[in-house]
């Protein structure tokens, strides 16, 4: 090789060098990067990550959403293990908790710190806040009129089914809301706004009870269905979501009945006809109160029964001479 062609291959490999090294530094200037194309443009930081990490994972969370309203995976208070449930699934600790955060935003499974748990239905202040709700909701539809005292602490408790600390919890809630004041003994309902007598108002929230077929209903049966209610809500694991969907579709049924009942009767003691319209808002205020849980449901269905049973009583003692 003569001395100036090793030049020239030299030359050529220092060229070659020098555009290898330009095009691994090479920044584009503003102008380039708005004229590059979608694809060839670098995505910024997270964008729709939580988009295609949900889609990613929502298989799972509806699997590990049907088995904690299942009770397969214990009952409220219980700890869900990352590593337990991935191998339970099959899948990794990594897709189980991107899974787990999905549900702890539609409320079926809580964050405890950096763990989760099933949301336990009896625990004080959940219980406190669907007695709130329902409270109201049941003052609203004329469950307990303005001006009239609400049953004492103990029946509240049973009636509800809560305990004592809840219970007083939603009182004090509902008194700092003005729903209702205390007195002497225990509280009584506050009248609307306006200053009108009780006596001319109707139910605060003017719910109508819907007519249909002629239908009847049995007392004893309605009360053994209360007994079983209250037993499996105390001392029995939660249901599946086939069993209380069956129980509440019998209960609404129940419900259409004692209302047809409750219309086609007129009875002439005001008394006995106050108690009625009384009894009959409570249980629909009980019927369409929210819930979020499949305890929650659970809880509302045995409540449901309590307060079905007291309006068949209602019906019955407006019904004697």
């Amino acid at each position: 090789m003569t001395r100036a062609k090793a030049v020239a291959y030299v030359v050529t490999l220092l060229a070659v060098f020098a555009s290898i090294i330009a095009a691994a530094t090479f920044q584009p200037r503003p102008s380039d990067r708005h004229s590059m194309t979608p694809s060839a443009a670098a995505p910024s930081p997270g964008r729709n990550l939580r988009t295609r990490t949900d889609q990613r994972y929502s298989v799972l969370a509806g699997e590990l959403d049907e088995r904690v309203r299942a009770g397969d995976l214990g009952e409220g208070g219980q700890l869900l293990d990352p590593v337990g449930l991935a191998r339970l699934t099959s899948r990794t600790p990594t897709a189980v908790r991107h899974a787990l955060e999905q549900l702890a935003r539609t409320g079926t499974v809580e964050p405890l710190g950096r763990q989760w748990c099933i949301p336990d239905d009896h625990s004080t202040p959940r219980a406190a806040r669907r007695v709130h709700h329902l409270l109201e909701a049941m003052i609203d539809a004329g469950g307990y009129p303005p001006h009239t005292a609400l049953p004492p602490a103990p029946h509240l408790v049973e009636t509800l089914l809560t305990h004592p600390d809840a219970l007083a919890r939603a009182l004090q809630t509902l008194t700092s809301s003005r729903v209702l004041e205390p007195v002497r003994r225990g509280f009584a309902v506050r009248a609307p706004e306006g200053g009108q007598d009780s006596s001319a108002l109707p139910p605060r929230g003017g719910r109508v009870v819907p007519l249909g077929p002629d239908t009847a209903w049995n007392r004893d049966a309605i009360r053994h269905l209360r007994d079983l209610a209250r037993k499996q809500w105390h001392r029995g694991p939660c249901p599946s979501h086939h069993v209380i969907s069956r129980a509440e579709a019998l209960q609404h049924d129940i419900l259409h009945r004692l209302t047809l009942a409750a219309d086609r009767h007129h009875t002439t003691t005001p008394p006995a006809a106050a108690a009625l319209r009384a009894a009959t808002g409570r249980a629909l205020a009980a019927r369409d109160t929210s819930v979020i849980s499949l305890g929650e449901r659970h809880w509302r269905s045995a409540v449901l029964a309590g307060l079905l049973a007291d309006f068949a009583d209602s019906l019955s003692a407006s019904a004697r001479p």
